[in-house]
């Protein structure tokens, strides 16, 4: 009994530190102060006005401010696996190969034109657990109603 009570115990302490970032990414923007967004700028005010309700939420979750870097999709993606960005917001066709390589964040805006649709996300590097999951939650809470669907 003994045992499984200190077995209980270690996992209970092994929980706290449970979801982790292998890059430290979340450590690395509560430290810095700092959040390295990339930012692809789509047509016209599309996605601006969720992107910044969702940099304001991250900013006051993290105590960290965004240093945006504008760009095109395809180097800012590139910077984002290589470790120089922690998140690109951008809007992303649904066929795009960088679908499987990165994390999307649920849809915070949507446009659409005819049959066609196009989502604006906040994109992570893949296995940065803790730090896509504080994006994924601020970004519900900053999503324009009916953004997604």
């Amino acid at each position: 009994m003994k045992i499984l009570a200190l077995c209980c115990l270690s996992l209970l302490v092994a929980c706290d530190a449970l979801p982790r970032d292998p890059a430290g990414s979340s450590d690395a923007i509560g430290h810095n102060g700092v959040m390295r967004v990339g930012l692809v700028r789509g047509d016209g005010d599309f996605g601006r006005a969720a992107a910044a309700r969702l940099l304001d939420r991250l900013s006051r979750r993290t105590g960290a401010h965004p240093a945006i870097r504008p760009g095109a999709t395809e180097p800012l993606f590139q910077a984002l696996e290589r470790g120089d960005l922690d998140l690109v917001l951008t809007p992303l066709d649904r066929k795009s190969p960088w679908m499987t390589r990165v994390s999307l964040s649920p849809p915070i805006a949507t446009q659409s034109y005819k049959d066609n649709r196009l989502d604006y996300y906040a994109v992570m590097r893949n296995g940065e657990n803790r730090w896509i999951m504080t994006v994924e939650s601020a970004a519900r809470a900053a999503a324009d109603p009916g953004a997604g669907r």
